[in-house]
Protein backbone atom coordinates (compact mmCIF):
# COMPACT_ATOMS: atom_id res chain seq x y z
CA UNK A 1 0.00 0.00 0.00
CA UNK A 2 1.21 3.50 -1.07
CA UNK A 3 3.88 2.72 -3.30
CA UNK A 4 2.13 4.40 -6.38
CA UNK A 5 3.74 7.46 -3.73
CA UNK A 6 6.97 6.49 -4.41
CA UNK A 7 9.47 6.71 -7.21
CA UNK A 8 9.38 5.20 -10.64
CA UNK A 9 11.07 1.93 -10.58
CA UNK A 10 13.19 0.49 -13.04
CA UNK A 11 11.74 -2.43 -15.57
CA UNK A 12 15.27 -2.72 -17.49
CA UNK A 13 17.62 -5.27 -17.61
CA UNK A 14 20.93 -5.58 -19.34
CA UNK A 15 20.17 -2.25 -21.06
CA UNK A 16 16.35 -3.57 -22.38
CA UNK A 17 12.71 -2.64 -21.31
CA UNK A 18 11.55 -6.50 -19.73
CA UNK A 19 8.02 -5.48 -17.81
CA UNK A 20 9.61 -6.08 -14.37
CA UNK A 21 11.27 -4.79 -11.42
CA UNK A 22 14.30 -6.07 -9.77
CA UNK A 23 12.99 -5.79 -6.23
CA UNK A 24 16.75 -6.76 -4.60
CA UNK A 25 18.07 -3.19 -5.87
CA UNK A 26 14.50 -1.53 -5.84
CA UNK A 27 14.62 -0.59 -2.42
CA UNK A 28 10.65 -2.00 -2.20
CA UNK A 29 9.43 -2.67 1.41
CA UNK A 30 7.37 -5.71 1.38
CA UNK A 31 6.57 -6.13 4.41
CA UNK A 32 2.93 -4.46 4.46
CA UNK A 33 2.34 -5.89 0.83
CA UNK A 34 -1.32 -7.34 0.57
CA UNK A 35 -2.26 -10.38 -1.85
CA UNK A 36 -5.18 -9.98 -3.56
CA UNK A 37 -6.70 -12.66 -5.25
CA UNK A 38 -9.54 -12.74 -7.48
CA UNK A 39 -11.67 -15.30 -8.47
CA UNK A 40 -11.91 -16.40 -12.90
CA UNK A 41 -12.52 -13.76 -14.37
CA UNK A 42 -11.52 -10.81 -11.76
CA UNK A 43 -9.75 -7.97 -12.41
CA UNK A 44 -8.27 -5.63 -10.80
CA UNK A 45 -7.35 -1.24 -10.94
CA UNK A 46 -4.32 0.25 -10.12
CA UNK A 47 -2.31 3.20 -10.20
CA UNK A 48 0.67 2.82 -13.18
CA UNK A 49 2.91 3.09 -9.88
CA UNK A 50 1.93 0.65 -7.91
CA UNK A 51 4.42 -2.03 -7.14
CA UNK A 52 2.40 -5.30 -8.00
CA UNK A 53 2.62 -8.67 -9.50
CA UNK A 54 1.33 -12.08 -10.25
CA UNK A 55 2.36 -15.17 -9.94
CA UNK A 56 2.72 -17.79 -12.86
CA UNK A 57 -0.70 -19.16 -14.95
CA UNK A 58 -0.22 -22.95 -13.87
CA UNK A 59 -3.83 -23.51 -15.43
CA UNK A 60 -4.19 -24.85 -19.14
CA UNK A 61 -6.15 -21.97 -19.49
CA UNK A 62 -4.52 -18.62 -21.29
CA UNK A 63 -3.93 -15.74 -18.97
CA UNK A 64 -6.42 -12.98 -20.63
CA UNK A 65 -4.90 -9.20 -20.19
CA UNK A 66 -6.41 -6.09 -21.17
CA UNK A 67 -4.86 -2.99 -20.04
CA UNK A 68 -6.87 -0.04 -20.29
CA UNK A 69 -4.71 3.47 -20.30
CA UNK A 70 -6.31 6.25 -18.68
CA UNK A 71 -5.33 9.95 -18.35
CA UNK A 72 -6.47 13.13 -18.03
CA UNK A 73 -7.40 14.61 -21.08
CA UNK A 74 -3.69 16.97 -21.03
CA UNK A 75 -1.58 14.55 -20.17
CA UNK A 76 -0.17 13.62 -23.56
CA UNK A 77 1.53 10.52 -24.64
CA UNK A 78 4.94 10.74 -24.40
CA UNK A 79 6.05 8.72 -27.29
CA UNK A 80 3.87 10.25 -29.27
CA UNK A 81 0.15 9.97 -30.85
CA UNK A 82 0.43 6.31 -32.61
CA UNK A 83 -3.14 6.50 -33.88
CA UNK A 84 -2.47 10.59 -34.75
CA UNK A 85 -4.46 13.20 -33.44
CA UNK A 86 -7.68 11.46 -34.44
CA UNK A 87 -7.29 8.71 -32.55
CA UNK A 88 -6.39 10.57 -29.31
CA UNK A 89 -9.11 12.22 -30.02
CA UNK A 90 -11.79 8.88 -30.45
CA UNK A 91 -10.37 7.74 -26.90
CA UNK A 92 -11.49 10.80 -24.70
CA UNK A 93 -13.74 9.19 -22.00
CA UNK A 94 -14.50 12.78 -20.47
CA UNK A 95 -13.46 16.00 -20.04
CA UNK A 96 -12.51 18.77 -22.96
CA UNK A 97 -9.71 18.32 -25.03
CA UNK A 98 -6.60 20.68 -25.63
CA UNK A 99 -3.34 21.27 -28.00
CA UNK A 100 -1.92 22.52 -24.54
CA UNK A 101 -0.40 19.49 -23.38
CA UNK A 102 -0.05 19.77 -19.30
CA UNK A 103 3.69 19.51 -18.50
CA UNK A 104 4.56 18.57 -14.77
CA UNK A 105 7.64 17.59 -12.90
CA UNK A 106 6.80 13.40 -12.30
CA UNK A 107 9.27 10.81 -12.50
CA UNK A 108 9.26 8.79 -15.64
CA UNK A 109 10.92 5.81 -17.56
CA UNK A 110 10.61 5.17 -21.15
CA UNK A 111 10.38 1.44 -21.70
CA UNK A 112 12.94 1.66 -24.31
CA UNK A 113 15.43 0.41 -25.54
CA UNK A 114 12.57 -2.06 -26.95
CA UNK A 115 12.23 -5.55 -25.12
CA UNK A 116 14.17 -8.37 -26.32
CA UNK A 117 11.17 -10.15 -26.72
CA UNK A 118 8.15 -8.63 -27.57
CA UNK A 119 4.51 -9.30 -28.38
CA UNK A 120 3.29 -9.08 -24.93
CA UNK A 121 3.73 -8.22 -21.52
CA UNK A 122 4.25 -11.75 -20.27
CA UNK A 123 6.83 -12.39 -23.49
CA UNK A 124 8.92 -9.79 -22.74
CA UNK A 125 8.77 -11.30 -19.01
CA UNK A 126 10.34 -14.27 -19.91
CA UNK A 127 13.70 -12.65 -20.25
CA UNK A 128 14.00 -12.08 -16.39
CA UNK A 129 16.92 -13.33 -14.39
CA UNK A 130 15.58 -12.41 -10.65
CA UNK A 131 11.87 -14.14 -10.20
CA UNK A 132 10.24 -13.56 -6.99
CA UNK A 133 7.58 -16.47 -7.92
CA UNK A 134 7.86 -20.22 -8.79
CA UNK A 135 8.75 -20.44 -12.02
CA UNK A 136 8.08 -24.10 -14.47
CA UNK A 137 8.79 -23.14 -18.09
CA UNK A 138 6.39 -26.22 -18.51
CA UNK A 139 3.45 -24.92 -16.80
CA UNK A 140 0.70 -23.03 -18.11
CA UNK A 141 0.34 -20.34 -20.60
Amino acid sequence: PGSHRGPTHDHHQDGHFCGAMNLASADVDLSQAEMILGRAGACSFHHVRTVHGSAQNRSADTRRLLLYEVAAADAWPLMGLRDGFDGFEANMLAGTSTTAPRIVDCPVRMPLPAPKRGGSIYESQTVVHARYFDFNPDAGA
